[in-house]
């Protein structure tokens, strides 16, 4: 079958059907599909401020609304938790949606260096089931870097710069190298980090706004280690990447954070800006010892209300 019309049947198929389980392919052309939305808006984002005086566009509330017509059925055991209308649902909602099929979205990771030309962005779809995350993929359009879970394994392949002739077929699994654990290389920290901290190792430091674009350089080898304060839906589809490639993901305090999404791991019960929160700093690293080392480079202070 000719590519182009594989791709317009399954987009059909997709388009008729609730997303009930984890279909690789299935994910690949959604996510391509978003990462077309997104681009067609780079340019003229339209930028509106939300309450917490973050930044989002149309792009982030069209691709969210297409993914939700998939991914919001709650009658039939499938739940969305999007960061454009986790808003919109109950409590009772999520607690219904940790004990069954959740599609977990960030429609644009990095909304603020999308909405201003920046390349440090992308589209991430995470999937979990009885509170468990087990897959994810990540598009980062600009760069084309495509990377996805299926059963335990991480697939990866760099998209050509025509969106319209994007080909997932160079998809393949990818094992990271053994790189040396004092190597010398590039830091992405948080943005409270940033503001509120410091990292003093002898590494660069850069704070790209992105998770998905983080993570993904991460793996790849640009960065050494990742330091963030993020939601779950930034962090969903990247928690099965290090899950599947055995990263070493802990807490500033040395607890081990797992795929497990529950009160250990993410603030669930609390109100305002802190709901759906890691509990803590959180670190990446390809190793223990590199990550234990990057804990014991990074100050944060508490955070104070202005």
């Amino acid at each position: 079958m000719v590519q182009g019309v594989a791709n317009f049947t399954l987009a059909c198929y997709i388009a008729a059907m609730t997303m009930h389980s984890w279909d690789r392919d299935a994910v690949v052309q959604l996510l391509l599909d978003a990462g077309r939305t997104a681009l067609s808006f780079f340019g003229d984002p339209g930028i509106s401020i939300k309450a917490d005086k973050s930044i989002v566009t149309e792009a982030d509330k069209a691709i969210e609304r297409e993914l939700a017509t998939l991914f919001d059925h709650p009658d039939e055991g499938v739940y969305l938790l999007g960061e454009e209308t986790f808003e919109t649902h109950s409590e009772d909602y999520f607690e219904q949606a940790l004990k069954h099929t959740t599609w977990i979205v960030d429609p644009i990771d990095g909304t603020s260096s999308f909405a201003f030309g920046l390349p440090t962005w992308g589209v991430s779809i995470g999937f979990s089931r009885g509170g468990i995350i087990t897959e994810g993929g990540i598009l980062l359009p600009v760069s084309g870097d495509l990377m996805i879970t299926d059963a335990g394994t991480v697939y990866y392949t760099k998209l050509g710069a025509d969106r319209k002739q994007w080909d997932p077929a160079g998809l393949t699994p990818f094992k990271p190298p053994q790189l040396d654990p004092k190597r010398i290389g590039l830091v992405s920290i948080s943005q409270e980090v940033a503001k509120q901290g410091f990292y003093h190792g002898p590494q660069s430091v850069q704070s790209n706004g992105s998770c998905v674009y983080s993570a993904v350089y991460l793996i790849l080898g640009s960065f050494i280690g990742y330091i963030a304060n993020v939601k779950l839906w930034d962090i969903a589809a990247a928690i099965a990447f290090f899950d599947a490639l055995g990263f070493t993901m802990k807490f500033a305090d040395g607890r081990v954070v797992g795929p497990e999404i529950n009160e250990q791991n993410y603030r669930l019960n609390s109100s305002g800006g802190s709901h759906w929160k890691m509990a803590d700093q959180f670190y990446i690293a390809d190793s223990e010892p590199l990550c234990d080392y990057l804990v014991s480079r990074t100050v944060v202070a508490p955070r104070t209300r202005s």
